[in-house]
C-alpha cells in the first residue's frame, strides 16, 4: 500500500516500533528474570502448614535493609543534588525542595535536600518493616511468602514518597518520630 519513496518517515516509524518492542520484551524479560532468581534464592523454603524458625526470613529482611541503604545513598547524592540543579517548577521538585530554602547557603540547601531524600527511604522501610511486624503477629508463615512482591513494593513505595511533601509530613511528622524512635532503639 505505501511504498517507501511515498513516505519516507515509514522506514523510521518501522525502526522505532521494532526498537520500542525490542525494549519492551527485553524489559519483560528482564523483570521475570530477576523475580524468579529473587524467588530462587530467597523464595518459600517450607510449607505454611510449617511453623517458621527464629531464622526465617533473615536473609531476606536483610536483603531489604541492603536495598534500602543503596536506595538512600542514590537519593542523598544523586537525586537530591539533581533535583537542585533542575531549573524547571512543578509538583515533585517542590515537594523535595520545600522547608530546605530557609539555609542561606547553596551548599546547605543541597545537603537538606538529600537529607530529605533519605528521610523518604527511611519512611518506607520503616513502614515495610512494621507492615511485616504486624502480618507476622496474624500469621507466622507471612514472614517467609510472597518476598519479590515485597520487594518490589518496597521500590514502588519509596518511589510514591517522591511526591509527598516535605513540609509537614516528611521534616516535621516523621522525622521526629524517627528520632524518638530511633533513640528507643538505641
Amino acid at each position: 500500500f505505501f511504498s517507501v519513496e511515498l513516505c519516507p518517515l515509514y522506514s523510521v516509524m518501522v525502526w522505532s516500533t521494532f526498537i520500542t518492542c525490542l525494549a519492551t520484551n527485553s524489559t519483560w524479560c528482564f523483570c521475570t528474570a530477576i523475580g524468579s532468581l529473587m524467588s530462587s534464592c530467597c523464595g518459600n523454603d517450607k510449607p505454611s502448614s510449617v511453623a517458621p524458625t527464629p531464622r526465617s526470613g533473615r536473609k531476606r529482611s536483610i536483603l531489604l535493609l541492603l536495598m534500602a541503604i543503596i536506595l538512600a545513598l542514590i537519593f542523598q547524592y544523586v537525586v537530591g543534588p539533581f533535583i537542585m540543579n533542575l531549573k524547571i517548577s512543578n509538583y515533585v521538585t517542590k515537594s523535595w525542595i520545600e522547608g530546605c530554602s530557609n539555609y542561606y547557603s547553596e551548599n546547605a540547601q543541597k545537603e537538606c535536600v538529600g537529607n530529605q531524600g533519605v528521610y523518604r527511604v527511611t519512611f518506607t522501610s520503616s513502614f515495610s518493616f512494621i507492615l511485616s511486624a504486624v502480618a507476622t503477629c496474624y500469621k507466622p508463615s507471612a514472614n517467609r511468602e510472597a518476598w519479590p512482591a515485597k520487594y518490589i513494593l518496597f521500590v514502588f513505595g519509596t518511589l510514591a514518597t517522591c511526591l509527598i511533601p516535605n513540609d509537614p509530613i516528611i521534616s516535621k511528622i516523621y522525622f521526629n518520630i524517627a528520632r524518638v524512635f530511633g533513640a528507643i532503639f538505641m
